[in-house]
């Protein structure tokens, strides 16, 4: 046994995320890391076709990451999802999930992902590992052993826990440690637990802050209980620890990818800190010491993820020219109008996870957004930008660089991505559902 009996007793009684199969007739959950947009922007320069794709999820839980991919994956019959998991009850949630959709493209392993270097289940182009690798005795091991697996172009999506964001949640299991020590019942285990919270004194680090934690105990119970106060095994890592582990192990970090200001704006100190000498000479110091820096200033980040390759530069480029730049899963309406009817002002937009943003549009702002649909490459738009002067006389460079500045804006927070000419649009999640309940 090379992981924590604790762990793996833990996930037989208390499987997590709770999840009920028969949702998966009126629903779909998705995955930040999973939809293959995101992959393919991030970890492929925008240009993989996902033919003959290989993913594994090392640590499947009770299923979402498994089934989301393998229903994007669905119409591609030489693609592959491994679902791999120590809890064989989990396991058996995440396999009733799959049957009631019919999804016969996933195969079932019950094993620690430890054992992956030796499983002789092949390489993967994509591996998915969210909320695992903190659970484990050696974590460095652990990523160790997915790239043991990892084909050398493939990239991994990655969630660990943020030592910063989770202060009053450690301060919390270090308490039930002391109060539940030498009991057995787990529970027992968890009652206490309860009485604890109830009983917190308005001093208590957690209680100051316990609305927005006690959503996970209300959402799932004694297992959100178990798992956010009684977990066996948790560690919290900061950025520069992290940046640490993942090189240790051969890895760039490609990108921040969470929702929110666990974002990529999230881990940048200019989100918080007003212009001045000392943002100038902060902005000055490696990314990493930045990202650092904005982790302490905000305090948000209770969830670090991000994708991770062997390769640098494998984000889509907004220099190439053939890459189409496409709204994802939100498309805001009348941005073109706005810069037209507010000349000189800046445009104030708010994201679907309510985060605020101010851009100062370009000279041809306006009209490059009339011209952005989702399907027109940079250099079409640019084209019909031109037409639509009747001749202008400004070059790709110029526009390009117009452009760059809202579109680096909007893509930070998630907004915009790009995806190569040659490759086709995404399926989006609403109509993978849709074809589910179909065939029901």
């Amino acid at each position: 046994m090379n992981y924590l009996h604790e762990v793996r007793e833990q996930y037989e009684q208390y499987p997590y995320p709770l999840r009920d199969p028969e949702d998966e007739r009126k629903r779909l959950l998705t995955t930040e890391d999973s939809f293959l947009e995101k992959i393919n922007h991030y970890c492929y320069q925008g240009k993989h076709d996902f033919h003959n794709f290989r993913a594994l999820v090392a640590g499947g839980g009770t299923g979402s990451a498994a089934i989301f991919l393998a229903e994007q994956l669905r119409q591609n019959k030489k693609s592959e999802v491994v679902y791999l998991d120590i809890s064989a009850r989990s396991m058996e949630i995440a396999q009733k999930r799959a049957a009631i959709r019919g999804l016969d493209n996933i195969t079932w392993v019950h094993d620690s992902l430890l054992n992956l270097p030796e499983s002789g289940l092949g390489l993967f182009d994509y591996i998915n590992c969210v909320g695992v690798l903190h659970h484990l005795e050696d974590y460095t091991k652990g990523l160790q052993a997915l790239a043991a697996v990892l084909a050398d172009d493939g990239c991994l999506g990655i969630m660990v826990y943020g030592k910063t964001g989770r202060t009053p949640v450690y301060q919390m299991q270090e308490l039930m440690r002391m109060v539940n020590e030498g009991e057995p019942d787990m529970q027992v285990r968890v009652e206490n637990t309860r009485q604890i919270l109830a009983d917190l004194p308005p001093t208590n680090f957690f209680k100051r802050f316990e609305k927005e934690w006690l959503s996970e105990v209300d959402k799932y119970g004694d297992i959100g209980v178990y798992d956010l106060f009684l977990h066996s095994q948790d560690h919290g890592f900061d950025v520069l620890e992290l940046y640490e582990w993942v090189e240790k192990c051969g890895f760039f970090l490609v990108e921040f990818i969470g929702s929110k200001f666990e974002s990529k704006i999230g881990y940048e100190p200019q989100t918080f800190l007003r212009q001045s000498p000392l943002l100038q000479t902060i902005t000055k110091l490696p990314v990493s010491r930045q990202q650092a820096i904005a982790e302490h200033l905000s305090g948000l980040i209770q969830r670090h993820s991000f994708y991770l390759s062997r390769k640098k530069k494998t984000i889509a480029s907004l220099d190439d020219l053939e890459n189409i730049p496409f709204f994802f899963r939100t498309v805001p309406q009348g941005i073109a109008e706005m810069i037209e009817t507010h000349p000189g002002e800046k445009i104030s937009l708010s994201s679907p996870d309510q985060v605020a943003l101010h851009f100062m549009p370009g000279k041809y702002s306006a009209a490059l957004f009339r011209h952005l649909n989702g399907e027109r490459s940079l250099k079409t738009i640019f084209n019909r930008v031109r037409k639509e002067g009747h001749g202008l006389k400004v070059s790709n460079r110029e526009l390009l660089e117009d452009f760059r500045p809202v579109y680096t804006i909007l893509s930070n927070i998630g907004w915009l991505l790009l995806r190569h000419g040659s490759i086709p649009s995404f399926v989006h999640a609403a109509s993978l559902q849709r074809r589910v309940q179909k065939s029901l």
